[in-house]
């Protein structure tokens, strides 16, 4: 009997519960909600993006001042002009000729002795110098340190060439000779050396020997 109770009661509380289900399917809707006239809907805003960070700028190294330009009174005067060396005086090169002995007679030796000198700091170019024997005398021999020597006999001319002379060069020579038979007195031996160079001619101081009888008084002869 109990059993017959309960499954009729189950039974009726089903009933009833699909009795409620079919009123509220039976239901109208609700309509939903009308904006009202006019309204416009505002949209919602989107999320607005988180700006990124802007890197932080490096130190911009400080400019090195610019020196400020020398006002026209500020310029510095220019420098002098360095000296110029004066250039050398140049003098002509000469020749000093002596003889050994102031009086002769037929048969005496005679030396010619020639100084050549360059007297500038510089060298001379060209340089040569020469000398006609007097026909009262005839040649014999020469000395000479350097240079080209020659000596003509039929002209009775000796020259020396020399060349470049260095600087404050003095070149020495020596000519011997011998009094002919032509010399007789009141004869006098002169002769004049000439030397020639790039910077023109110089003649020498002319040299005199004077020729005496054979018979000297007793005073002698010099």
């Amino acid at each position: 009997m109990n059993i017959k109770k309960l499954t009729s009661a189950l039974s009726l509380g089903v009933l009833v519960v699909i009795a409620a289900a079919v009123l509220l399917a039976a239901q109208p809707v609700a309509p939903a909600p009308q904006a009202p006239a006019g309204f416009t809907e505002t949209p919602t805003p989107t999320d607005t993006p988180t700006p990124t960070l802007t890197p932080t700028p490096t130190d911009t190294p400080t400019p090195t001042s610019t020196p400020t330009p020398l006002a026209p009174t500020d310029v510095p005067p220019p420098p002098e002009p360095p000296a110029s060396t004066p250039l050398p005086v140049l003098s002509d090169p000469y020749v000093i000729k002596q003889v050994n002995l102031e009086q002769a007679q037929v048969g005496d030796i005679v030396v010619f002795v020639i100084d050549i000198i360059n007297p500038n700091p510089v060298v001379i170019n060209n340089v040569e110098v020469g000398d006609a024997l007097s026909p009262l005398v005839d040649y014999l021999s020469a000395s000479v340190p350097r240079g080209a020597f020659s000596y003509d006999p039929a002209g009775r001319v000796w020259r020396l060439q020399l060349g470049d002379m260095a600087p404050n060069e003095r070149v020495t020579i020596s000519i011997t000779a011998r009094v002919n038979e032509r010399a007789q007195p009141p004869n006098a031996l002169l002769n004049t050396a000439v030397l020639t160079s790039s910077r023109g001619v110089t003649q020498s101081n002319t040299t005199q020997t004077l020729i005496v009888p054979n018979l000297l008084p007793e005073t002698g002869r010099r």
